[in-house]
């Protein structure tokens, strides 16, 4: 049962990738929100949605790293196809990452009623 673990948990890893991507992406459109929040006080709904997304992503890597090493395995996202040239990154980080700012999102999202 566990051999059967290990073998899906290392065809799932590369899939981990492209959810990072998205974090990345829900990211900038998180700081966007943040700006038009900021700007014109309207943008909550965009704020709260992008900070929750965030923090579901970064459980999501947090969990998966805790997984892993229950496995026994040391599980990373790699970035070698990228154009900034990071190698590899463990899970706890990018989760870590992704949490802390959707946490804020989220908190500042809460200061305004949305409109």
């Amino acid at each position: 049962m566990k051999q059967t673990m290990i073998d899906i948990a290392t065809q799932v890893i590369q899939y981990m990738t492209p959810v990072a991507y998205v974090g990345g992406v829900l990211l900038v459109v998180g700081f966007i929100a943040f700006l038009i929040w900021v700007v014109t006080h309207r943008g909550t709904g965009l704020l709260r949605l992008t900070g929750r997304l965030l923090i579901l992503l970064g459980v999501f890597f947090l969990v998966s790293q805790i997984a892993a090493m229950a496995l026994g395995l040391d599980p990373s996202v790699d970035f070698r196809e990228a154009w900034f040239e990071i190698n590899n990154k463990p899970f706890w980080l990018i989760g870590l990452v992704l949490f802390f700012p959707g946490f804020v999102m989220r908190l500042v999202g809460a200061l305004r009623p949305t409109h």
